[in-house]
């Protein structure tokens, strides 16, 4: 019996370190993290790239629904839950929930996301296939081709030094419905 009890811990140490070995990260601060400027969080609300979001893809009845996988906060729709009680229709979208629609946003295919942040095609993202309608869209077009909101994501999408965000498209695309 001792032999195999033996056996084992000669056989099995190894095997039970290396697999310890190989499934830790590496120590902190050895982390490569890649940065880029495409996409950033600042341009997404300062550019008014949230509000485009939030007016084309934010009603209560479609992205502005806590049951979507892609949740849109804003002002006019679905709220994060908050101290002072504001629901829909009252205030200004919070910080916190450009912040969330940022993220909803960019979470929702990461792999793919990566890749267009990458320097990638940005029409291979469900964010700008589905309001086009390039892929089936259980809301309809919620973008036309060519128009100032797609204008307005893409660039957001495609941003770099010497290709900022469409701010003026941005702005055209958030007065929706046009009057």
């Amino acid at each position: 019996m001792k032999v195999r009890t033996l056996a084992a811990v000669v056989f099995l140490g190894p095997v039970v370190a290396g697999l310890m070995i190989s499934c830790s990260g590496p120590p902190k601060g050895e982390l490569e993290r890649k940065v880029s400027s495409r996409a950033s969080p600042g341009s997404f609300r300062t550019a008014g790239v949230t509000t485009v979001f939030e007016r084309r893809c934010g009603t209560l009845d479609c992205h502005g629904n806590p049951a979507r996988n892609m949740r849109i906060y804003s002002a006019r729709g679905l709220r994060l839950p908050n101290e002072a009680g504001i629901g829909p229709g009252a205030g200004q979208t919070s910080l916190d929930e450009i912040t969330a629609n940022y993220q909803s946003i960019l979470t929702l295919e990461p792999e793919i996301t990566n890749a267009v942040l990458d320097g990638e095609d940005p029409y291979t993202m469900l964010v700008v296939k589905k309001p086009l309608e390039i892929e089936k869209h259980k809301g309809g077009p919620a973008i036309r081709k060519g128009d100032d909101a797609e204008t307005c994501i893409v660039s957001w999408l495609k941003e770099d030094r010497e290709n900022p965000v469409d701010v003026g498209a941005c702005s055209r695309a958030a007065t929706f419905p046009k009057l």
